[in-house]
């Protein structure tokens, strides 16, 4: 066949050549957007078909005056809003809404009451402002150089000073700040432990405590607990038939059960460490919800113990900063520990840590979350009035079981009507099921949802479990 004449209209097997030129572009906003929407107008107008293919691209940016890099990114968009179809050495082609191959709506998100997340509230206002004051300064230098493996040592001193009171007093060099709980609970392991050892920790224990323990190939060595965690006498049980050196804890508030331990308990404890010649692990990232601290074990063991400190649970949980502070004799490996594992902390956090501390503005944002807490622990106990009563709320709660129900069957049946709860693999340390279940109270926008949620949950253990698993 000859060639085409001037203006021919292109036939091919893979649908006609448009000669579509828009009618009109905005003159308002950028010219690619411009571009989408005059095409989607010509779409829904029926200027244009199901098929059509479009102008190359070189060619109508010749036409329009608009760079070629305009007219991709254009067609770019076109193809994300579903109204074209690009195929690579055919062309780009209309794709009609109503043509196009029929889909499934998109199914709701589930209810997350799952993960252990704090309520939206003042932090990103206030984040955001301090991150732009940090920004703004006139010399970034001094943040961005190689500081110590610590942390920068003054702002290690305001965040240690901020941190003591009469209960607990930290020293500077013992502080060292890391990149959340997470990575100052791996240190201080490796410090106390080497991989095939023994761990002591709560029947039900922090799903990341389990993570980590599974990666660094330590072994859990479950302790019976009580209303106020793990059992004294059950901790010198679990010591004599494992021999395991190192306890885990969470004395205040718990994950999962949200337990906190009485300072007769804390004492004993910490006494037992003592006798046993134990170390401890002291996880304290929940004791921002009491307006005064419990008395930490650190303060009353403080040659034996790891305690850590995180603000990713009070600010956010992107908000990578923790502190981790150890018995003076561990100062020197835990500066080569920091060194291999991470250098030292982005010392923009702690800067921003540190302004806020000074500002006040922290504590501000800790009475918000305090308040945040006792909203939602008021609603979870509305729906649930016989779940036991919490020392201080918190964003989650530990909710008896019917005895007919597992752990495992009430997880199934609440993800078969859209809602997640903490399964029980995720904290269980044994084969056993523990009647109960974590419920995080955080995630859903507002109070009415939260409820909501809640009332479906009730409305699950009404009923008998076989029926409900096996529709779900």
């Amino acid at each position: 066949m000859g060639p085409k004449g001037k203006g021919a209209r292109d036939v091919s097997l893979d649908g006609p050549l448009s000669a579509w030129r828009p009618r009109q572009l905005a003159s308002e906003g950028p010219r690619y957007l411009a571009l989408v929407n005059a095409l989607e107008q010509d779409i829904a107008d029926g200027r244009l078909s199901d098929g059509d293919r479009l102008p190359p691209h070189r060619d109508l940016a010749r036409e329009l005056s608009l760079s070629v890099g305009t007219v991709s990114k254009a067609y770019q968009e076109a193809e994300q809003r579903g109204i074209v179809s690009g195929h690579v050495g055919q062309g780009t082609f209309v794709r009609r809404r109503s043509a196009a191959r029929a889909e499934p709506p998109p199914r709701d998100e589930p209810i997350n009451l799952a993960l252990n997340v704090p309520v939206e509230g003042g932090e990103t206002q206030i984040l955001s402002q301090t991150f732009s004051e940090v920004m703004r300064e006139a010399d970034l230098a001094p943040l961005l150089r190689y500081h110590p493996h610590g942390g920068i040592w003054q702002h290690r001193e305001i965040i240690a000073a901020s941190m003591s009171d009469s209960k607990l007093t930290v020293n500077p060099t013992q502080l060292f700040l890391c990149n959340g709980a997470q990575h100052a609970i791996d240190i201080a392991l490796r410090l106390v432990a080497k991989p095939g050892d023994n761990i002591l920790v709560d029947t039900f224990t922090y799903s990341g405590f389990k993570a980590i323990a599974a990666a660094s190939h330590l072994n859990l060595v479950p302790v019976e607990m009580d209303d106020e965690g793990i059992k004294p006498e059950a901790l010198k049980e679990a010591y004599r038939t494992s021999g395991a050196r190192v306890l885990y804890c969470m004395p205040t508030l718990q994950s999962p059960t949200a337990r906190t331990m009485s300072l007769a308990r804390r004492r004993r404890i910490a006494e037992v460490a003592e006798e046993l010649d134990l170390a401890v692990i002291e996880d304290d990232v929940y004791g921002f919800f009491f307006t005064e601290r419990p008395v930490p074990i650190a303060s009353l063991a403080p040659s034996r113990t790891f305690y850590i400190t995180s603000y990713s649970k009070c600010l956010a949980p992107a908000f990578r900063l923790g502190t981790l502070t150890v018995p003076t004799d561990h100062i020197s490996q835990t500066e080569l520990l920091m060194h291999a594992s991470a250098w030292f902390v982005a010392p923009m956090l702690s800067e921003v840590v540190v302004r806020l501390i000074e500002s006040g503005k922290l504590e501000h944002l800790l009475r918000e979350r305090r308040l945040q807490a006792l909203e939602r622990y008021r609603v979870f106990l509305d729906v649930f009035p016989k779940a036991a009563k919490l020392q201080c709320p918190a964003f989650y709660a530990w909710l008896p079981l019917p005895r007919e129900w597992s752990a495992d069957q009430f997880a199934a049946a609440a993800r078969g009507r859209g809602i997640l709860v903490t399964p029980r693999i995720a904290f269980a340390v044994n084969d056993g099921d523990p009647g109960a279940t974590r419920i995080c109270l955080g995630a859903p926008k507002d109070v009415v949802a939260l409820s909501d949620a809640l009332q479906t949950l009730r409305e699950i253990l009404v009923r008998h479990p076989v029926n409900v698993v096996s529709v779900a």
